[in-house]
């Protein structure tokens, strides 16, 4: 197996292993989580996986349960999610991590490419431990006091549960189900025990205890963080492309400039061990 950093902080490039292959992921196992836990995203070319490979290979970093996201799951494995475009927005351009309006996000996820548009589609993703790492230390002091709440309820996610089902029953669901709910500005990240700054545009509402005013300050330059080229990764799509990130660790980004070009992603949660 061999290793190729793509920038100082995050992002590597791995070569010479077939994930298809149960005896090599094995035997890599303990390489590749400590390599993700220090990289935060890795990548792999060429690759043909089916959905049960795929969970196999996400079962490497942590546990895997069925689908609780806003995206439909795939007919064969219900612990893989569906992103399909195709002249329609998934409501993921925009920085943000996975999932933060649950109690417990995913530690991680496993995304393969089936289909991919001749150009355009790259995703990037942005330290959030480097992000946080910048800031001054009486500022780092103070935000980890404080609290936010996130909400799934963006409007690119309602309009897609509502295309799905037009009766609105799964919206409904979704919303009685998941209500907002609070995370703390600074996680501490269970595997490396660095701060983290948990705080995203696509989710996070607003800032406990303060004024409307400063919450919506402290949310653009939180999030905000994530725009900065020397603390991102980005990666050009090919069909049978990986890429398995740390989720609590990043926040992502999918660009948006492929359509009406269409796209086919399997996904696959990964949930603390």
């Amino acid at each position: 197996m061999q290793v190729e950093h793509i920038t100082p902080c995050i992002g590597s490039e791995i070569y010479g292993i077939d994930l298809s292959d149960p005896a090599q992921v094995h035997d890599h196992a303990d390489a590749l989580r400590k390599l993700l836990a220090e990289r935060q995203v890795i990548f792999f070319r060429d690759q043909t996986l089916d959905p049960a490979q795929q969970v196999r290979v996400a079962q490497v970093f942590g546990k895997v349960e069925p689908v609780s996201s806003t995206f439909p799951s795939h007919p064969d494995d219900p612990h893989v999610e569906l992103l399909i475009s195709q002249g329609t927005r998934t409501g993921t351009d925009i920085w943000h991590a996975d999932l933060t309006w649950q109690t417990k996000p995913p530690a991680g996820a496993c995304l393969y490419a089936v289909d991919v548009p001749p150009t355009g589609g790259d995703t990037m993703w942005a330290s959030m431990t480097t992000a946080f790492a910048s800031l001054a230390p009486e500022l780092q002091a103070y935000l980890r006091k404080l609290r936010a709440t996130h909400n799934w309820e963006a409007p690119a996610l309602r309009q897609s549960l509502m295309r799905r089902d037009p009766s609105g029953e799964a919206y409904r669901a979704t919303r009685l189900k998941h209500p907002p709910l609070e995370q703390p500005v600074v996680l501490v990240h269970p595997v490396t025990c660095l701060p983290v700054a948990f705080v995203n545009s696509l989710y996070t509402t607003h800032i406990e205890g303060v004024t409307s005013d400063e919450s919506a300050a402290l949310i653009a330059m939180l999030s905000g963080l994530a725009k900065v080229p020397e603390w991102q990764v980005r990666f050009r799509w090919r069909k049978g492309s990986v890429a398995i990130w740390d989720n609590l660790a990043t926040q992502h980004y999918a660009v948006n400039d492929y359509h009406p070009a269409a796209r086919r992603m399997h996904r696959v949660a990964i949930r603390q061990a």
